[in-house]
């Protein structure tokens, strides 16, 4: 049986990333398929969602630090920063801050 379910994002518990999961028996608990929800190579522009795909994955197992480096484009630093961003705020924590925002006040 296909089930749509959310990961509720950590910062205000608002359903935010899209999770397609099934049931391999009933009573078993859902199975997540990271893998289908990682974006394809060669993006430009990241969205908070692939963004937080790609940490899920990571940390999941779904997807080898290597292969993220590789895949993505992504330095250690880059990806260090995504996780603790995501630990910090949530998908929230990984949107894009405008210029204006980062400037020391």
């Amino acid at each position: 049986m296909e089930i749509v379910g959310f990961l509720a994002d950590k910062s205000d518990l608002c359903c935010c990333l899209f999770l397609t999961m099934r049931r391999v028996r009933s009573n078993e608990p859902p199975v997540i398929d990271l893998a289908r929800l990682l974006p394809q190579s060669g993006l430009t522009r990241w969205s908070a969602r692939e963004k937080a795909a790609v940490v899920l994955a990571v940390r999941n197992g779904t997807l080898r630090l290597s292969e993220a480096y590789d895949r993505y484009m992504l330095s250690e630093e880059e990806l260090a920063q995504w996780e603790a961003a995501f630990d910090q705020e949530g998908i929230a924590g990984l949107k894009a801050k405008s210029l204006f925002s980062r400037a020391p006040s």
